[in-house]
């Protein structure tokens, strides 16, 4: 669901961005490429984590679903706490209180959830929780909430989980999802690119 919802935010972005017809301005904002750039990074330090720590899961006798190999950390968990985190802290849709509100309770669920499912320790969620917002403020300082510099440290995040898993499948999807992101979304903002997507549109009008 995460990947739909990004790009669906960024869909969103660039369509209010040609229909506002401010052809010398980015199409998707620095804030939404920075969101985006930051969840595939997550999702990627997903990956990497599971594989660096491999810790077994809880008992097969308490599982209600087939889980994948590693516990630690719950990637769902961690998961929702980067999307849902960063909605709060980047996304300007609603008053940030009620961003908070909801993001906590959609990530307190998803953590409850996968503790009824029978999959997870109780430390692999608030590990989960905890290494999220690590993540969100690391990364934050450290690219400055530069697009170009999250999408940079989310491959660089993305290839270590591909070269530590010995690239397995998970691992290899993470890659090629943060990398075909960052390349749609370098192509996009070209002049040229731009430039072709609002003539196109005034040829429809």
């Amino acid at each position: 669901m995460i990947i739909p919802a990004l790009g669906v935010l960024y869909l969103a972005d660039v369509l209010h961005s040609l229909s506002r017809g401010e052809r010398n301005q980015s199409l998707c904002s620095d804030q939404t490429a920075f969101l985006v750039a930051t969840v595939f990074g997550g999702l990627a330090l997903v990956v990497l984590l599971k594989a660096t720590f491999a810790f077994p899961r809880t008992p097969a006798e308490w599982h209600v679903i087939e889980p994948s190999e590693y516990g630690f950390p719950s990637g769902h968990t961690m998961a929702a706490m980067v999307f849902w985190g960063a909605l709060v802290l980047w996304l300007q849709f609603d008053r940030r209180s009620v961003r908070l509100c909801v993001a906590g309770v959609v990530v307190s669920l998803v953590g409850v959830s996968r503790l009824a499912l029978g999959v997870h320790y109780l430390v692999d969620v608030l590990a989960s929780m905890a290494f999220g917002v690590v993540y969100l403020a690391a990364i934050a300082w450290i690219t400055q909430e530069r697009p170009e510099r999250a999408f940079g440290v989310a491959v660089i995040i993305a290839v270590l989980s591909a070269v530590v898993t010995g690239g397995s499948e998970r691992a290899i999807l993470a890659l090629g999802g943060t990398v075909g992101a960052a390349i749609g979304w370098w192509v996009i903002e070209r002049s040229p690119v731009r430039q072709q997507l609002f003539e196109t549109l005034d040829h429809k009008h």
